[in-house]
């Protein structure tokens, strides 16, 4: 499943075996991406912490907001009732 962040970017969730993958897209090319587990994403959803993973691509949680950061700058950001639906959606192959 796919949420537009702007003309540019486009943030997606995929399947990845037991996992799920995060990716940004610019101009509809993959340009970074992280692999994570489910029960990670949904604990960042609910707990006190406001930056998930170190990197090129972070999370960074402000109340009903996450940001998305990659490679230093901010390039969107979406609702957490949005990033939970997107890991909802989600099935591990």
């Amino acid at each position: 499943m796919s949420y537009s962040l702007d003309s540019t970017f486009t943030f997606s969730t995929l399947p990845h075996h037991e996992k799920i993958k995060l990716v940004v897209f610019k101009n509809q090319l993959a340009y970074v991406c992280r692999i994570e587990n489910k029960k990670k994403l949904n604990h960042f959803l609910t707990s006190k912490d406001t930056i998930l993973f170190k990197g090129r691509l972070q999370l960074i949680k402000n109340q009903e907001e996450i940001f998305i950061q990659v490679k230093g700058t901010i390039i969107g950001t979406i609702s957490t009732c949005v990033f939970k639906d997107l890991l909802q959606t989600q099935r591990t192959l």
